[in-house]
């Protein structure tokens, strides 16, 4: 299983880890886990940590699924935010090309995207201080 997740639940973070080989059907079976967990933090903060990922497997058009099947998680967990944590260039990439996506599917639902763990702990600091 690509994708675990734990809770900070003291700072109200969903702490999702991405490792292996990343595909839509991964990304959907995550979404669904975290869906039906009743441990997940109300008013949380979303982080998807990419450095784990060794090949993404993801094709444009199965991309496309991705916003839509995630807004349905993130209003019944109230999900306020998705930050990416990326260390690689190609990360990076497919998480702005995320990033973009969701703001296309659905503009209340913001997203960051970082590559320090300096810069992650920033955005959480801003997003939970409403900055």
């Amino acid at each position: 299983m690509p994708i675990t997740y734990s809770f900070d639940l003291e700072r109200g973070l969903i702490l999702a880890r991405v490792t292996g080989k990343l595909d839509v059907a991964c990304i959907e079976d995550y979404f669904s886990r975290l869906k039906a967990d009743k441990d997940c933090p109300d008013n949380s903060i979303e982080v998807v940590d990419f450095s784990g990922v060794t090949d993404f497997a993801l094709q444009y058009s199965e991309i496309n699924r991705i916003p839509r099947t995630f807004r349905s998680t993130r209003k019944e967990k109230n999900i306020q935010a998705t930050v990416f944590h990326c260390t690689s260039d190609l990360s990076y990439g497919i998480a702005r090309m995320l990033q973009t996506l969701n703001e296309i599917s659905d503009d209340r639902h913001v997203a960051f995207v970082t590559r320090s763990r300096e810069e992650l702990d920033r955005c959480i600091e801003e997003l939970r201080s409403g900055r």
